[in-house]
């Protein structure tokens, strides 16, 4: 008996691997040896994996999609006394019984699923610690770069486009301090900025004043016509940046009229 295992796969090979992990732990001491054989596309290739298999006399355990393949390894290992187990196909199978169509057979499905998983998480990532201004480090890698006034939704937008897999930096936009030259080093087009109408943004920020007693003009509706004008003025004289009026928008129309402002109306979160 080989000490060694073959896993054969179209994929990575990594839920093989998960698998004859879990079962064997359910044998003392079995000093088994995984050899992972991935991506396996033609039937060449295939072939050859299992001649070596046969030479070794290895168990073989395959995860392919396609079934062609599938009794490919099956064949083989039935003619040649190979001990095998198909991980995938049962369930393919059970599958295509209970919902009366076929599969699609198409490797790597899995995989970009998982890499779709990771890019959010990475956004996500990114784009906390980007968050408010607090560092503008790694700007070139950023999908977008969204200023904006106060209370103008910057901080939800953003984790909303993040959760779909945009890294964002977010920073406040404020009259009185010069916009980081960081800024004007990237993509002039991935810049946006928010606004709101002036009466609108001076209820939300009222509303946000209640609880604390203060003279701080921050709510005035004189000083809030001067920030947005200072928005306008941004835009009038950077002709690539885009701005985005949120006032009475949700933070999904927000999110979508930016990626629809920025990378066109066939990129759809």
């Amino acid at each position: 008996m080989s000490d060694k295992i073959y896993i054969i796969s179209d994929g990575t090979g990594q839920s093989a691997v998960n698998i004859m992990k879990a079962a064997l732990l359910q044998f003392s001491d079995p000093n088994m040896k995984l050899s992972v054989y991935a991506m396996v596309q033609d039937d060449t290739q295939l072939l050859s994996i299992l001649e070596h298999a046969k030479i070794e006399n290895s168990m073989v355990a395959c995860t392919m999609v396609g079934r062609e393949k599938r009794d490919i390894v099956k064949r083989f290992c039935e003619e040649n006394g190979l001990s095998h187990v198909d991980i995938l196909g049962p369930s393919l199978d059970a599958l295509s019984k209970h919902l009366n169509k076929e599969p699609m057979e198409l490797p790597g499905v899995l995989r970009k699923v998982d890499e779709k998983y990771f890019k959010r998480i990475e956004a996500m990532e990114f784009t906390l610690t980007h968050d408010d201004g607090k560092t503008l480090k790694g700007i070139h890698e950023a999908d977008l770069v969204i200023l904006g006034l106060s209370r103008t939704s910057k901080t939800p937008t953003s984790f909303y486009l993040a959760q779909q897999g945009f890294k964002v930096i977010n920073v406040p936009l404020v009259p009185e301090v010069p916009i980081s030259e960081d800024i004007f080093k990237i993509d002039q087009n991935k810049v946006v900025i928010l606004m709101m109408e002036p009466e609108v943004l001076q209820k939300i920020r009222s509303a946000r004043l209640r609880h604390y007693k203060t003279t701080s003009s921050y709510n005035s509706l004189s000083k809030i016509f001067e920030e947005v004008e200072f928005c306008y003025e941004l835009v009038r004289k950077h002709r690539r940046w885009n701005m985005v009026n949120t006032t009475n928008k949700s933070i999904e129309e927000t999110a979508r009229e930016i990626i629809h402002a920025v990378y066109g109306r066939d990129m759809e979160l």
